[in-house]
């Protein structure tokens, strides 16, 4: 792995989280406005703001800008071989798969992430989508709240970190998991730069998938926020079978 495979990196971060954004819509009833800004891809490449800072970049979309650029990049700060047991190499291995959250995603999880109360902290996240399964994670940091006019506020939120353990085991994907308030997604939707509508996507958890998802949470001791709706069928399962779990703040 090079240079060239972060500038493949810095292309797709381009498509998919600058010249598109996406509103997610929770079981929960919460909705999230999710995008990128150039200044977002250094860290999410794993490379620290002291290593740029000390060749010139005072502001990590300059370095976004010569990345994609295809100018010249100190190899200080990017190697001419990045070596497989290194943070840049486990950030942009599987970075081109990271939107597979939102469309192929097989444990689809929204955590709305607490440090004060996790072991394994993560910094300056306040939403983390995550897939159980695959081990891929996506958070999210509130950035701005835009008035639609003077009664309606719209929250927005920018990609800060991008987590891969599909080489880890089923706890590591978890890591982030135990004692958040957990909601599942439902409906992922995408938008052009023109908030043209480009993609969209419902899931619907079938009865094992359901079960997987109150086992996962047990693990964790996770809290299922869940509409009165759904939350029913979730009910059922944790009694039915036995799993002790707390959905929508009862313990079952």
């Amino acid at each position: 792995m090079n240079l060239t495979d972060i500038q493949l990196c810095a292309d797709f971060f381009h498509v998919n989280y600058l010249k598109t954004f996406y509103l997610v819509i929770t079981y929960n009833e919460n909705s999230f406005i999710l995008l990128g800004e150039k200044a977002n891809f250094p860290h999410l490449m794993g490379i620290q703001n002291n290593t740029y800072r000390s060749h010139g970049y005072n502001r990590p979309q300059y370095l976004f800008n010569d990345i994609i650029g295809r100018n010249p990049i100190s190899t200080s700060i990017i190697p001419n071989h990045i070596a497989p047991n290194s943070k840049m190499y486990k950030k942009a291995l599987n970075f081109t798969k990271s939107t597979d959250i939102f469309w192929k995603n097989s444990g689809p999880l929204t955590l709305n992430y607490n440090p004060s109360l996790s072991s394994t902290k993560l910094n300056n996240v306040d939403i983390l989508l995550t897939d159980i399964n695959t081990g891929y994670m996506l958070g999210w940091v509130s950035n701005n709240k835009i008035s639609v006019n003077a009664n309606i506020t719209m929250e927005k939120y920018c990609i800060c970190t991008w987590i891969d353990e599909s080489a880890g085991i089923q706890q590591s994907k978890e890591k982030y998991m135990p004692h958040q308030d957990v909601e599942l997604i439902r409906f992922v939707f995408a938008f052009d730069n023109t908030s043209k509508l480009i993609r969209k996507k419902e899931y619907i958890y079938d009865r094992t998938h359901k079960k997987s998802i109150l086992e996962s949470c047990a693990r964790n001791n996770c809290n299922l926020l869940i509409d009165t709706a759904n939350a029913c069928h979730y009910k059922e399962i944790a009694v039915t079978e036995g799993i002790p779990c707390k959905i929508s703040g009862v313990q079952f």
